[in-house]
């Protein structure tokens, strides 16, 4: 009967997230009242405050669910033998296909950049999602230094300016085409892209 429960809640969890998803996408955060989650997940308001308290954590907690295959992509990448060149171009182009091919990814993305509106109420989240993209940019600084020292790449680069915009070049290029998804193909196109960027720090 515990297990029964336990499994009973995760479902009903696993339902308010993806409610949350189809609502948050439809309407954007300010517009969307904990009541239209609630019955796009065909249960009470009471059952969103049990699991997550507040919309803003069933906010966060929706976007940090749906943006796990990004995080899959990275550690698989960090897996994998090879140079920094290839570590890279498998992380540009494996997001971007994910993006392409993932509908709820590609729905997590444009709910945090184009339908979110950044309110007081969502700071911590927002802070917290600043401080992850500054580790990974201090990570990336690392490998960038170590590639540029073995003559990887370009010693005229810092590698601090190289890893943002690394970040920059991959962001910018999902949002591009977040906005307008039938202007062109971001998984086909994504290896020509990051070849683009490359060159810029190859030998």
């Amino acid at each position: 009967m515990v297990r029964r429960t336990k499994e009973e809640a995760e479902g009903t969890r696993q339902a308010l997230l993806k409610a949350a998803l189809a609502v948050f996408s439809h309407q954007g955060y300010a517009a969307t009242r904990l009541e239209d989650i609630a019955a796009e997940a065909g249960v009470t308001r009471g059952a969103i405050y049990h699991h997550f308290g507040s919309k803003p954590e069933l906010y966060t907690e929706m976007v940090v669910e749906y943006s796990k295959p990004l995080m899959q992509i990275v550690e698989d990448a960090l897996a994998a033998s090879g140079t920094t060149t290839e570590f890279l171009r498998r992380i540009f182009i494996d997001m971007c296909g994910a993006m392409e091919d993932d509908a709820e990814l590609r729905a997590i993305q444009e709910i945090s950049t184009t339908k979110t509106e950044m309110t007081p109420e969502l700071a911590e989240g927002i802070y917290t999602k600043l401080n992850s993209i500054e580790q990974q940019v201090s990570s990336l600084t690392e490998g960038i230094a170590e590639a540029i020292a073995q003559g990887e790449f370009r010693a005229e680069h810092d590698p601090e300016d190289v890893a943002r915009a690394y970040f920059s070049y991959l962001n910018g290029y999902m949002l591009l085409w977040l906005l307008d998804q039938s202007a062109f193909s971001i998984k086909a196109r994504a290896p020509q892209m990051i070849d683009i960027f490359l060159r810029g720090l190859l030998p």
